[in-house]
């Protein structure tokens, strides 16, 4: 494995509280956890025991009710929010179950986006969309629009997406769960196969036990706290 380039995650105390109907609902509660550079994770729980919620958390697209997150010993919550987002856009890239392609763009023009976005010239995005679009088996489908990709195409669109700066973290949330079994292995194994060539710190969040149990660590959310090992039956 290549020297990792991945961040190296503290959670320190950690509580997440939402406000519904006048009423105070704990999803999170102290949690403490350290993710180290370029390991690669996944993390289980039941539909709605926090796994989404703790992935917003850690790509600072949410900020927890109490405790403390460091990127690097770098705690980035208390800058503003403008760093935020040029660190969020430059070293995070997210996986979701259901892509977000843009339907009138063609696959290289969707992956080109987040370079486009962080003011890349226009010949650079695309090289590196395109060979990102070569390494994730799509070359032949460069100029194809989402809606004329399969199921597996579309997420392998969103994978090289996320992967097209070069992020020290990715987040995957449910990427398979919207894939037939085959495909959904095959994109599992993309994602453990990019992370040993990019050296990123990857985390997947999922339902599915049995790939879930192929990651080297296996952490699951149960009653509001991170633990390690499969859930306990």
């Amino acid at each position: 494995m290549p020297e990792s380039t991945g961040l190296r995650i503290e959670l320190r105390g950690v509580t997440k509280t939402y406000r519904l109907h006048g009423r105070d609902i704990d999803v999170l509660e102290g949690i403490d956890l350290e993710l180290e550079a370029g390991s690669v994770t996944a993390l289980v729980g039941q539909s709605g025991s926090g796994k989404s919620t703790m992935l917003q958390l850690l790509g600072l697209l949410d900020q927890p009710t109490s405790g403390r997150i460091f990127y690097d010993g770098q705690e980035l919550l208390c800058a503003r929010q403008e760093l935020q987002e040029v660190f969020r856009n430059r070293h995070i890239g997210f996986v979701f179950q259901f892509h977000h392609l843009l339907p009138e763009f063609t696959a290289t023009e969707n992956v080109m986006m987040p370079g486009i976005i962080a003011g890349e010239p226009m010949t650079v995005a695309r090289e590196r969309a395109q060979a990102l679009l070569e390494r994730v088996g799509l070359a032949h489908r460069m100029a194809h629009a989402p809606g004329e990709l399969s199921g597996g195409e579309q997420q392998r669109v969103a994978l090289a997406r996320a992967l097209v700066l070069g992020p020290r973290l990715v987040l995957a949330d449910e990427p398979t769960g919207n894939l037939d079994p085959a495909t959904g292995e095959s994109i599992h194994d993309l994602l453990l196969e990019l992370n040993q060539e990019l050296g990123t710190t990857l985390l997947v969040a999922t339902h599915n036990l049995d790939l879930a149990g192929r990651m080297p660590r296996l952490l699951r959310i149960q009653g509001k706290a991170v633990l390690e090992g499969p859930p306990q039956e």
